[in-house]
């Protein structure tokens, strides 16, 4: 039992409130972390990409709010005081709630508040907390914005630093599968097309190919990033800019974008063309989940063929060698498993169940409001987490070590399909059709006929 000298009560449009005695948040945080259980969930504090994008949402406000004379300046500066240290200290503690709950992300919002308000209430005003006095988490940190518009703002703000450190190990990844394409020049491989012996191409003609694709999925992800830089802030509960001061509205984006630059972030914020589309769908964060979820499929191909070019080593393809990283069995001595692959597949598979989550949150925004901005960008954090795992695993312990099979890959592109297309661009398709006839299988017919040695009866 816990002594309830251990609690404080705090008070709010629903009654009273047991909370921490030293918690730093307040009673609808409190509420939150007992309405929405977690059950080894990940809690708000595991994503600090986006905690930290509320409070450049809510530094902007604060500053907007002392210029424009909404708020008292020694406010606003106490504000900026709290945000300060907050960035600066580990946020478990603060942050227990589920990382996705019910009504449009209303308790991020009130967490952010209610931390910011009991702070700055303590370290300026000597208040204790849950005073809520001088400052008050709605009254003040709320100040001529809203849950919708703040949240939405911030989970742009996340989703853009979140993508840039992605698509770093992306093009890391583009480069390496260059650098293996260049390598490996003109060495022949054995194509395939339904899984049957095809044509022979250049080693580097496969890895070229994969480095060429993941490049431009890449870049089509970084235009839905780019794109994120539209955003509501102003547009309040369901876009109508009328709920917040017109100085405000009118100055509130060039602030956040004066407090992104300070924090080493994109600062190309702009207001987006139709606030209520805004309020209605949350398209462009969908767009980019989409987009990654391409990318997602894309390396799960590419894993798929690493560990079919590397099975083996004796009965399978055996046409590339992946550095050895761990042993492959408990049982078979000598076993190695294409397990770096088969992370990074993973990771994609994971990754592609988020985006089937952000699908189906545009099934159900109904009339003016989409409320399920969090379970948006929290699937979209997280899709973006797993890739980059996979992909910088993949980089480092697998496509950097790569090694061709020369002799396997020699002999398959010398095989009886590149053989017989041979035939067929020296004599002509229906003759090559007869050798293959006759040949049965066997390649040396159809060499011998290559070479004009025998004639097809």
């Amino acid at each position: 039992m816990v002594s309830v000298d251990h609690f404080r009560t705090e008070h709010d449009t629903l009654g009273s409130v047991s909370v921490p005695a030293n918690a730093r948040y307040g009673a609808q945080t409190q509420r939150s972390a007992e309405l929405f259980p977690l059950f080894g969930a990940q809690k708000l504090s595991a994503y600090p990409q986006l905690i930290e994008a509320m409070l450049h949402v809510k530094r902007a406000a604060a500053q907007t709010n002392v210029s424009i004379g909404a708020m008292p300046e020694d406010v606003g500066e106490a504000i900026s005081a709290a945000i300060d240290h907050l960035l600066t200290q580990p946020l478990g503690a603060d942050f227990p709630i589920h990382s996705f709950h019910g009504g449009g992300g209303i308790g991020i919002n009130m967490n952010v508040n209610e931390m910011l308000a009991n702070l700055a209430n303590h370290q300026r005003f000597g208040m204790s907390f849950g005073s809520n006095a001088p400052l008050h988490p709605n009254d003040h940190l709320n100040l001529n914005h809203s849950t919708s518009d703040g949240l939405s703002t911030a989970c742009h703000i996340a989703a853009r630093a979140a993508w840039a450190e992605l698509e770093t190990e992306l093009l890391g990844l583009v480069n390496d599968l260059e650098q293996c394409a260049k390598q490996m020049g003109d060495q022949p491989k054995l194509a395939r097309t339904c899984l049957q012996d095809a044509v022979d191409i250049r080693a580097g003609d496969y890895f070229g190919g994969v480095a060429h694709n993941l490049r431009k999925l890449t870049a089509r992800a970084g235009a839905d990033a780019s794109d994120l830089a539209a955003v509501n802030l102003g547009g309040n509960i369901i876009g109508r800019p009328d709920d917040c001061d017109p100085d405000f509205f009118n100055q509130v984006i060039h602030q956040l974008n004066t407090v992104l630059e300070q924090a080493g972030l994109a600062h190309d914020l702009r207001r987006t063309d139709n606030l209520f589309a805004a309020s209605q769908a949350h398209d462009p964060l969908q767009n980019l989940a989409s987009s990654l979820e391409q990318i997602a499929r894309t390396l799960i191909r590419f894993g798929g063929d690493l560990r079919l070019m590397a099975s083996g080593p004796n009965a399978g393809f055996g046409e590339i060698r992946l550095p050895v990283k761990q042993p492959g069995s408990s049982a078979i001595p000598g076993k190695i498993n294409p397990t770096i692959p088969e992370f990074t597949m993973q990771c994609a598979m994971m990754a592609c169940g988020r985006a089937a989550t952000v699908r189906m949150t545009q099934d159900h925004g109904e009339l003016d409001y989409n409320p399920w901005q969090m379970l948006v960008v929290i699937a979209l954090l997280d899709m973006i987490a797993l890739l980059q795992s996979g992909v910088s695993s993949l980089r480092r312990n697998c496509v950097q070590g790569l090694e061709l099979n020369s002799q396997r890959n020699t002999e398959n592109a010398q095989g009886l399909g590149p053989s017989l297309m041979q035939v067929k661009r020296k004599y002509g398709y229906s003759r090559a059709s007869a050798v293959a006839k006759q040949a049965a299988g066997d390649v040396s017919i159809v060499r011998a006929a290559l070479s004009g040695i025998e004639e097809v009866q």
